[in-house]
């Protein structure tokens, strides 16, 4: 009987180890290895690209895109859609920047800024140089996918907007 006891609680320990995703808290968000957020930048109708580089006029509003996208699949155009898969449990997706200039601080991020949040693996976001504190620069984005106490559980390539004089 104390063999089978002790058989049973192997079988159950393996089975949690085994199963992809499985943990052994059920409270706790849990990925894949092999998932990943992929982000880009946008002037206009342009290409989706991680370097973009405009010309910053104060006295104009210069409007760009930048877009996450959970799970989007390697060696494929970029088009900012879903992908077909949606973010964990428990989980969401965020947009930041540094320098953190107009966008908003939170403390478990510290040295970026949040730009945008949500629940979807797909993350669009029109921004301007209003958030950017119209400044001349470099500002550098990121998507974070977090858990809902705001752990880092995985972050994006980084992307580059460059700000010159006209």
């Amino acid at each position: 009987m104390h063999r089978a006891i002790l058989s049973a609680a192997a079988a159950l320990a393996f089975a949690a180890v085994a199963v992809p995703g499985a943990s052994p808290s059920s409270s706790s968000p849990t990925r894949a290895n092999a998932d990943s957020i992929t982000l880009r930048l946008r002037y206009k109708n342009g290409p989706w690209l991680k370097v973009l580089k405009l010309p910053l006029n104060r006295q104009h509003l210069k409007e760009f895109k930048l877009c996450g996208v959970w799970n989007w699949p390697a060696g494929k155009a970029f088009t900012c859609n879903g992908a077909g898969a949606a973010l964990p449990q428990r989980t969401v997706m965020r947009m930041e920047q540094t320098p953190v200039a107009n966008a908003q601080k939170r403390p478990e991020s510290p040295g970026w800024g949040l730009v945008a949040m949500t629940g979807d693996p797909v993350l669009r976001v029109p921004l301007s140089n209003t958030v950017t504190g119209d400044r001349w620069g470099t500002f550098y984005y990121r998507a974070s996918l977090r858990d809902l106490s705001g752990k880092v559980m995985l972050t994006s390539n980084r992307v580059k907007l460059v700000w010159r004089k006209p």
